[in-house]
């Protein structure tokens, strides 16, 4: 659904799918023109369309007080513009695979995030985090400084499961473990990859 298409039908067009549709499997929301205002319209059709497996949004979201819910237990949420999301809202967040393409969190906070995630507090259900690029020794030094991690040798290959269960070989990372025993292998790529911050559950 593209909101700045036909805005002043978009409660109705969203009303009319909530009366005739039980579910829908994937939904992609956009908009082309970035001036207008479709926080309204984006947070409506989240409360109102039940999602069951994929959710893109390519909206500029205005607001950093948005107050649309995203659905849980999606196999895959991909928010584009996502220089809105905080660390509260991060939080919130509970799907299989999740890309950010930008956020407002600070290294503090995603080390708080990770402590999070190996107390099993948060991201239960995660397989798969993807962001934006960062510099490795960076990420390390200022997010991974009190958290125990191993960092596995270049030469070793291990196959992991990536966005949609996509299985790809992957060599080296960072370790950590959760208290279940999971582990979280962390990849830094450089910057010429698209999200080069990969975090896969294994």
């Amino acid at each position: 659904m593209t909101l700045d298409e036909f805005v002043d039908h978009n409660v109705s067009i969203i009303d009319f799918l909530k009366a005739n549709l039980k579910s829908v499997d994937r939904c992609t929301v956009s908009q082309m023109n970035r001036e207008i205002n479709v926080d309204e319209h984006t947070a409506y059709l989240l409360d109102n369309i039940q999602i069951n497996s994929v959710l893109c949004t390519d909206v500029y979201i205005k607001n950093i007080n948005f107050n649309g819910k995203f659905p849980k237990n999606l196999e895959d949420l991909h928010i584009k513009n996502s220089e809105w999301i905080g660390y509260e809202r991060l939080l919130e967040i509970d799907c299989k695979s999740v890309i950010l393409d930008n956020n407002r969190i600070s290294d503090e906070q995603w080390n708080l995030f990770l402590k999070k995630w190996i107390a099993m507090e948060t991201y239960l259900n995660l397989v798969y985090l993807q962001l934006i690029y960062r510099n490795f020794e960076e990420f390390r030094a200022l997010v991974l400084h009190d958290i125990p991690h191993e960092v596995v040798d270049e030469g070793v290959k291990r196959t992991f499961k990536t966005r949609r269960n996509c299985i790809q070989q992957l060599s080296g990372g960072i370790d950590i473990r959760r208290i279940d025993g999971k582990t979280a292998t962390l990849f830094v790529f450089g910057p010429g990859w698209h999200g080069g911050f990969w975090m896969c559950i294994h």
